[in-house]
């Protein structure tokens, strides 16, 4: 009975040490996205954060100048 439950609990625990190791390589797999989408997104936040700072600042900018 001792023998059995020992086998079945080694079984256990390596199986689990087996799904821990798969586990552990996928997590050290670090997946970089392609510098495509990295331009991509430098693009998109530059054209819709920076442009829209600029177009605003360079108004402000005329109308002060007009004032002058």
């Amino acid at each position: 009975m001792e023998k059995s439950t020992e086998k079945q609990i080694l079984e256990e625990l390596k199986s689990i040490n087996q799904s821990l190791q798969s586990l552990k390589a996928e997590a050290t797999e670090v997946k970089q996205p392609p510098l495509i989408v990295d331009i991509l997104k430098s693009l998109f936040i530059g054209v819709c954060v920076v442009a829209p700072a600029l177009a605003i600042l360079y108004g402000i900018m005329l109308i002060l100048g007009s004032w002058i």
